[in-house]
């Protein structure tokens, strides 16, 4: 009996600690627009640990990239059914994760302009029309 609890428990701590080494990545709220008589929904995710975007149209993955260090702006193209879709995102977290003195400084400055937010401007034909959030 004592042996089955010990390998019950071994079962039990196993997963519990291998469910904590992954983190999944921040997925933003999708939002769906409608322009020209075409409805769109964009998403996205953002994988911390791989530092990669994916950008989303109707569930395809359409724009992917990755922040380069120092860098919290990434623009990104892409053809979506004969329309030009474009984003610009700003990521706070990329600068705020560097960590020391580079860190606490990217910190005090994106607070004090108020643009500490993880975020993706998305544009149909160039023209905003919607912003996620992650």
């Amino acid at each position: 009996m004592l042996k089955k609890a010990s390998v019950a428990a071994v079962v039990v701590a196993s997963s519990v600690l291998a469910g904590c080494g992954s983190t999944p990545p921040i997925q933003a709220q999708e939002k769906t627009i409608v322009h020209e008589g075409k409805t769109f929904v964009f998403g996205g995710q953002y994988d911390k640990k791989r530092n990669e975007l994916q950008l989303t149209v109707n569930g395809d993955a359409i724009m992917k990239g990755k922040f380069p260090p120092y860098t919290p702006t990434q623009n990104l193209n892409a053809t979506y059914q004969e329309t030009d879709i474009s984003s610009h995102c700003y990521f706070g977290s990329v600068l705020g994760n560097q960590g020391g003195v580079f860190g606490a400084v990217a910190g005090v400055i994106q607070s004090a302009k108020k643009s500490t937010g993880d975020k993706c401007e998305m544009k149909i034909e160039g023209q905003v029309v919607e912003t996620l959030y992650f």
